[in-house]
């Protein structure tokens, strides 16, 4: 028997449970909304994960760097499947974060498709899958 991969968004020293947020929408399902693909392109820096970016290195505040990419597995993802947004609670406000859908935005990006259907969490949902 295999022990099933736990699939994690890491902001920061904050980890995000991607199943548990799954699991969560299953059991309080919702309708998706629109999320503008240029505007989570550009916070996640997503025009510099081409393949053939050859400019200086750079560390990204959150999103993945070139080698915890795959453009060639995003060009695969299904864009129908909504993707996943955080809501965090900070003394400005609320803030959003893309947890997952990195790569379905990339596609997103490279085919000039303006929004995806996102499902966003609350902070209080949000805060039942924070695992630290």
């Amino acid at each position: 028997m295999t022990t099933p991969s736990l699939q994690l968004f890491k902001y920061g020293r904050w980890l995000f449970d991607i199943d548990g947020a799954m699991r969560l929408l299953e059991k309080r399902p919702r309708t998706a909304e629109q999320a503008p693909v240029d505007d989570w392109s550009a916070a996640y820096h997503l025009s510099l994960l081409r393949p053939d970016y050859d400019g200086p290195s750079w560390c990204p505040v959150f999103g993945p760097d070139q080698s915890h990419f795959s453009a060639e597995h995003a060009m695969g993802t299904d864009l129908s499947q909504p993707v996943i947004i955080a809501t965090l609670e900070f003394d400005s406000g609320p803030a959003r974060l893309l947890i997952d859908g990195v790569h379905r935005m990339y596609r997103a990006m490279v085919e000039g498709c303006p929004t995806l259907p996102a499902h966003v969490l609350t902070v209080a949902e949000t805060a039942t899958i924070r695992v630290h």
